[in-house]
């Protein structure tokens, strides 16, 4: 009697687990949430499903692209879903690389391509860079990002944003390409950035274009244009290449050169070739081969084959250097001094030269010279 009483004890428990194992089995295959691979279409033509889970593996087992709707339609015949309340995760290499969410888009397994559509908002993981949108297209296989619309960049570490209407990003290695209307905003320093192109290298610190360009100062409104610019934001310098115009409104200075490097630190441009600096209000005019504006200082210096011409006396000094300090009102010129008044058939030569540009008189002083000359 002891013997069938365990055999039925046996006999109760093995039942009991098996119908436990089935009852789980019947659970997971029927009432799990919906996680479904695009590469296995569990769909059919016109099916909709809801609160379901969409992911894309790469050949390697690795996770391409999560995405999480609310609604889903399959269309069989163009292999393509469509999804509302979008919520979703890109991948590389295994690795997560933007969080993304959308009012609706589509999945086409054709092409390959997640598009979205409507309050597009999205997070650059590696770099917190936020971005919005009003599409987007991700193709994973391309590591390509595009959008259109409203797009507005910001990456609020560095506190900088960038705004435009079309864009097409590398997210794995951070290479952002803005075009049309592009303003690009800097908190510190403040300066602002306006072209039909700019490319942010994110994880660089840079940011390039290769066509016109212009660049104010916000807080003295000292602007510069030019053909091509390239700002290291690490170093708070853009080099601007190209019919370069610069204007200074407040100090009533304009300037032209091929080439410059504004230190926006040192409030500082630095002339590395030949260029013309003009004031019209003053009547002066200079040019040397090379030089640097120090606009906090309020300086110009110029070296190299420098020319000064006044044309409250119509003259002209020749020098090998020149110091122009705009507060004094004075020009003070060293080195190979000629100085010239064409009209007066005036030439005369020295080592120093200084120009008093409120009393209308230039100084010339040598071994051998020493002429004080009132026009």
């Amino acid at each position: 009697m002891q013997l069938f009483s365990q055999r039925n004890l046996r006999l109760f428990i093995i039942t009991f687990v098996a119908t436990v194992l089935m009852f789980a089995l019947g659970w997971f295959i029927f009432l799990r949430p919906d996680i479904t691979s695009l590469n296995k279409t569990a769909q059919v033509a016109g099916s909709s499903l809801q609160n379901i889970t969409l992911t894309e593996f790469d050949v390697n087992g690795k996770l391409l692209w999560e995405i999480a709707s609310k609604r889903a339609n399959y269309r069989e015949d163009r292999k393509i879903a469509d999804i509302e309340g979008v919520k979703g995760k890109f991948y590389r290499d295994g690795k997560p690389l933007m969080e993304v969410t959308g009012d609706k888009g589509t999945i086409d397994q054709g092409s390959k391509a997640i598009s979205l559509e409507g309050n597009i908002q999205a997070i650059a993981i590696q770099e917190k860079i936020n971005m919005k949108a009003d599409r987007m297209v991700w193709k994973s296989a391309e590591d390509l990002l595009k959008a259109t619309g409203n797009i507005q960049i910001d990456k609020p570490m560095d506190k900088l944003k960038m705004t435009g209407k079309e864009l097409t990003a590398k997210p794995s290695t951070s290479v952002y390409s803005l075009e049309k209307q592009v303003i690009v905003i800097a908190v510190e320093p403040p300066l602002e950035i306006k072209s039909e192109k700019v490319t942010w290298d994110a994880k660089n610190s840079r940011v390039f274009t290769d066509v016109p360009i212009s660049a104010i100062q916000v807080k003295d409104k000292l602007q510069l244009n030019a053909n091509k610019g390239d700002w290291n934001i690490s170093k708070k310098e853009v080099t601007f290449t190209g019919d370069i115009k610069a204007n200074d409104p407040k100090l009533d200075v304009d300037i032209e050169a091929a080439q410059a490097i504004w230190n926006l630190e040192k409030d500082l441009v630095i002339l590395p070739v030949a260029f013309t600096g003009t004031s019209k209000s003053r009547g002066i005019v200079v040019k040397a081969e090379k030089g640097e504006a120090q606009f906090k200082k309020e300086q110009i210096n110029l070296t190299g084959q420098v020319s000064a011409s006044f044309s409250s006396s119509q003259g002209v000094v020749n020098a090998d250097k020149v110091e122009w300090l705009i507060p004094t009102k004075t020009i003070t010129a060293d080195g190979n001094i000629i100085y010239q008044q064409p009209d007066k058939n005036l030439s005369l030569r020295g080592d120093r030269a200084v120009a008093n540009l409120e009393q209308q008189t230039v100084t010339v002083t040598g071994a051998n010279v020493l002429s004080t000359l009132i026009p």
